[in-house]
């Protein structure tokens, strides 16, 4: 049997910011890059698609958002493509709801389905797999900050059951021995899965990973299109594997062209940076519709780059989305002092805070985030907290 594995797609996602053309489109992205994986899996002749957590980017949705998911799972239909998804922290099912979910409502409408855990009153597992062909296939939904002990005791039931080469589903990533919620702090419980597995689907991160290097067993694809505007495009995939001969396929995904560049500038006056800024401009290979995101770094005393101007001048060139920041760096008293930007003043100083230090890029990047939507007269900004709270705190399946 052959799949294709993939993850965070984030369905419904839409900016707070930008232009009312910038949040349309990209609402359009995340449900044309699931069109794209279709096409994919039909291509590569898959009989299913395992989609390893975050199906839809909130827990609540809107009538266009289940409108455009349903059309999508029914192509999926049409061309007898099984669809297997689990939950990830984004569209989390809690225990003893399940009549709130989404993902539950499609798997009664036949056009997903959905291994899962059901847990007993004394916290007791009963594992519901999905067998396709030879093939089964379970999945532990998003385990949060337990991920690692949920593993070992999925391991515990598959010695207990003798199973072997099963396909599993979790919403997880490589912590690489860091916190950072809902990822495993320890690659060495993969060891554990590798007589009972053939595959970990793994998902929540953003960027593809496998492991082990040689031979890997855990995989994570990578969200097929841009989550926050800094990510790597070279790390976005899809994966295809066999699980007759063992082999897999990594498929890169296309999603919209996303620009950063740093400059650093010398200008001392407007003239002076508007012609520089021009210069360096006119040495980018535009796409149309790009994303772009430049920082300046300026050390020109009392001189502040007109970063406003800078964005306008990017739209001008056909991109879709601009972002300039500025960053300074002066000379003071002989020795050198960095003045930094705003956002690393608020990295450094979230880094330092008992709680959300421990995962502080994301608690920096949901404060530039509400404040961009504020910026652009948004007066909810709750749920850039709630998604950043989520993902530091980690979670379980059960209402907190």
């Amino acid at each position: 049997m052959k799949f294709l594995h993939c993850s965070d797609l984030h369905l419904g996602k839409k900016p707070y910011f930008g232009s009312e053309e910038f949040k349309n489109k990209r609402f359009e992205d995340y449900f044309s890059a699931f069109e794209r994986i279709i096409e994919q899996a039909k291509e590569n002749n898959a009989q299913a698609i395992l989609i390893a957590g975050d199906f839809f980017d909130k827990k609540e949705t809107h009538p266009n958002i289940l409108s455009n998911a349903e059309n999508l799972l029914q192509k999926c239909r049409e061309n007898k493509i099984e669809v297997i998804v689990i939950e990830g922290n984004h569209d989390l099912i809690y225990r003893g709801r399940e009549s709130e979910s989404w993902l539950v409502y499609l798997e009664n409408k036949k056009l997903l389905k959905r291994p899962f855990i059901e847990f007993s009153e004394n916290n007791e597992r009963k594992y519901h797999s999905i067998s396709i062909g030879k093939t089964e296939i379970f999945g532990l939904g998003y385990p949060g900050a337990s991920v690692d002990d949920e593993l070992l005791k999925f391991a515990a039931y598959c010695e207990k059951n003798k199973k072997q080469n099963c396909v599993v589903l979790v919403h997880t990533a490589l912590g690489n021995n860091e916190f950072i919620g809902g990822f495993l702090k320890d690659g060495e419980v993969l060891n554990k899965m590798k007589n009972y597995a053939i595959y970990i689907a793994g998902g929540h991160g953003h960027k593809l990973q496998k492991e082990p290097k040689t031979e890997p067993l855990f995989f994570v694809p990578g969200s097929p299109e841009h989550y926050d505007l800094g990510e790597d495009a070279e790390l976005k995939t899809a994966i295809v594997f066999d699980t007759d001969s063992k082999e897999h396929k990594i498929l890169k995904q296309n999603p919209r062209n996303c620009i950063k560049k740093t400059i650093t500038l010398n200008s001392t006056n407007p003239e002076q940076f508007r012609e520089e800024f021009d210069k360096f401009l006119s040495s980018i290979a535009f796409g149309g519709e790009d994303i772009v995101v430049v920082e300046i770094k300026s050390s020109a005393a009392g001189f502040i780059p007109d970063s406003k101007w800078a964005e306008k001048r990017i739209l001008e060139k056909g991109a879709l989305f601009a972002e300039v920041k500025c960053k300074r760096e002066n000379l003071h008293s002989g020795s050198s002092a960095k003045i930094s930007s705003q956002e690393e003043i608020e990295l450094a100083q979230i880094k330092k805070w008992q709680y959300w230090g421990k995962a502080a890029e994301t608690a920096a990047k949901a404060l530039a985030e509400m404040r961009r939507a504020v910026k652009d007269g948004q007066t909810d900004i709750s749920s850039i907290f709630d998604s950043a709270l989520n993902s530091v705190i980690g979670g379980k399946n059960e209402d907190k």
